[in-house]
């Protein structure tokens, strides 16, 4: 296999780059908890590799012609330096004595986002668009949280969804203005959506295993004409006089948390998934592919396991009626009408 020199000095300086953050962050880590070094001196550890692979990056662009695609070692450059930003913002707020404020977090996020934005746009790294539209995701969920203080499962939920509406919309908009990074953007946008269904079975799956975990501690042998239970050690005093006493419920450890898997989140997933896998055959956009098949996989492993069933306390049922019945039914009648053959005019 023959290479240029020209590839011979890309290769080079891509693995130079993506080497001298590795080190750098490794160094940032190992004097994370030592005093040997203060905060300003840990954050120009990160803020060095940082600003310089950024600036290569878009020095790069400038030896390029007007829309030519960024050669693969400013990609490399400049992705890396995007994954490093916010080590660097949180270093500085650290630094300065501001961390730990939801709000700080999003703006750590939003700055980060506007970065990627603008190596996306004058560099063309396309990579940077969908770390944009990631990184904008998770400011949009910091800044609901200093807002609502800390919303429930079923309001970050709705959060996902608006802000997958919003990412796609940009999407359309950029497409539209035949921009770069649509379809990464749109990526990003199926993310969000996709993790609005599969927060459910997440949520569900710890539900329903801390459920029959509790029942094991709680539960014992009860002695005839007589209903013991076991309180584990450790109890605060007035959890161990509720649980003992004789109105109590029988598992009163089980979670009531909001934000589990239902019916209508199953249909939502499995519906947005499909559409997602539809959309990026469509448009040959693979990461919406990608993004809805995890989405289906999330959805065979809810249905499969029975979440739903599992959060009731019910027990997991082998019958062929309800999911399984319904998508062999309508997956066969599909592949049927496909098969019909088409008049044609």
């Amino acid at each position: 296999m023959h290479f240029a020199r020209r590839d011979i000095a890309g290769l080079s300086r891509s693995l130079g780059g993506l080497l001298f953050a590795l080190g750098a962050v490794i160094l940032f880590l190992r004097k994370v908890g030592h005093h040997e070094w203060g905060g300003f001196s840990r954050l120009l550890v990160v803020l060095v590799p940082a600003v310089s692979l950024y600036l290569l990056t878009l020095l790069g662009a400038r030896k390029r012609q007007l829309g030519e695609a960024a050669r693969s070692s400013q990609t490399v450059l400049g992705v890396t330096s995007i994954l490093l930003w916010p080590v660097v913002f949180f270093q500085f707020l650290g630094w300065i004595g501001a961390a730990g404020d939801p709000l700080y977090a999003a703006a750590v996020f939003a700055l980060t986002g506007l970065l990627a934005t603008f190596v996306t746009a004058r560099a063309r790294v396309t990579y940077g668009a969908l770390l944009a539209g990631l990184s904008l995701l998770v400011a949009w969920l910091y800044l609901w949280q200093k807002i609502l203080g800390h919303p429930s499962g079923d309001t970050t939920r709705w959060l996902l969804l608006a802000g997958a509406v919003l990412l796609l919309c940009a999407s359309a908009w950029l497409a539209r203005a035949k921009a770069i990074g649509a379809g990464e953007v749109a990526t990003t946008g199926g993310v969000a959506a996709v993790a609005a269904g599969v927060l459910g079975v997440i949520v569900g799956g710890f539900a329903s295993s801390f459920g029959r975990l509790n029942r094991t501690l709680t539960e014992a042998p009860r002695p005839i004409g007589a209903r013991a239970r076991i309180v584990p050690r450790g109890m605060p005093s007035h959890i161990r006089a509720h649980m003992l006493s004789p109105h109590s419920p029988a598992h009163p450890l089980t979670p009531h948390v909001s934000g589990l898997q239902h019916f209508g989140w199953d249909v939502y997933l499995l519906i947005v998934s499909l559409i997602l896998v539809w959309i990026g055959s469509r448009a040959r956009i693979r990461g919406l592919g990608y993004v809805g098949g995890a989405g289906l996989l999330a959805f065979i492993l809810s249905v499969a396991a029975q979440i739903t069933r599992l959060e009731a306390e019910r027990q997991p049922t082998g019958d062929m009626v309800g999911w399984p019945l319904v998508l062999l039914v309508i997956g066969l009648a599909g592949l049927a009408v496909s098969a019909v053959p088409r008049r044609e005019a």
